[in-house]
């Protein structure tokens, strides 16, 4: 029987193939475990996105970390132009804190206001205190920061440094 050279290739491919993922006991690889964050490291993940956007005056990225139903009220636009008093230096997360789909973010933050009348004050700094909620596995800044200063719940997690 004469073979011919396109089916051999393909039959040796397929056969290598087959064998890359086995072992030398002949059994598949195990595939490499994934660590899970605990709510508390991906609610610090986000807030670090939206701090570093904060610092680099990204209104996109704040705008898109927003709640959905806060980005449906408000157009990018108006978001940018409503932030543009306050401009932040730097941020340091001090606290993070979580309890169900509800999290605070606390961080330390020096910051400067861009108004005429404020540039004489320079720089100060401040504790900025911001609430988030997570939908459907991920965070969002809260629309309302009304309550940012009050507890979350009872039985809220220890705010973790």
């Amino acid at each position: 029987m004469k073979w011919s050279r396109p089916l051999l290739a393909v039959l040796l491919i397929g056969g290598l193939a087959a064998c890359a993922g086995r072992t030398h006991s002949g059994s598949a690889a195990p595939a490499p475990a994934i660590a899970i964050p605990s709510p508390e490291e991906a609610l610090r993940a986000e807030a670090t996105k939206f701090w570093e956007a904060r610092i680099k005056g990204d209104m996109v990225t704040q705008y898109n970390l927003q709640e959905p139903k806060a980005r449906e009220g408000v157009t990018l636009t108006a978001f940018t132009l409503a932030r543009g008093t306050v401009v932040f230096l730097t941020y340091k997360i001090t606290t993070v804190e979580t309890a169900g789909d509800e999290g605070k973010v606390t961080a330390a933050t020096t910051l400067r206001m861009n108004h005429p009348k404020m540039e004489r004050f320079g720089a100060f700094d401040q504790i900025v205190s911001m609430l988030w909620v997570r939908q459907g596995g991920v965070w969002y800044v809260k629309g309302s920061q009304e309550a940012a200063g009050k507890p979350l719940k009872a039985g809220e997690s220890p705010p973790r440094e």
